[in-house]
């Protein structure tokens, strides 16, 4: 088992990779738009389903993700710990 900090590494690298994806998976799916104000809307893909349902699945990783980092961060001795306490935790 690794310690927390190469936990926490494993973890921020992990979040990296997801919100990398998503940024991907985004970009793949967004139909093209035109920066003239006629207000005219660009045409829905057909696999918008599909899309829809990648979307929920990154969002849903990445806010697990969140936790897990938030909980090792917490989980994370504070500055006034000493080197007995902290030894104490392993």
């Amino acid at each position: 088992m690794a310690d927390r900090l190469s936990q926490l590494q494993d973890a921020v690298n992990t979040q990296a990779e997801n919100l990398f994806n998503s940024i991907g998976c985004l970009f793949t799916s967004a139909a093209p738009c035109s920066f003239d104000k006629s207000g005219k809307t660009p045409s829905q893909n057909e696999n918008q389903d599909d899309m829809t349902e990648h979307k929920r699945v990154f969002a849903t990783v990445i806010a697990r993700n969140a936790k897990d980092i938030d909980a090792l961060v917490e989980s994370l001795p504070s500055e006034d710990s000493s080197a007995e306490l902290q030894a104490s935790y392993c």
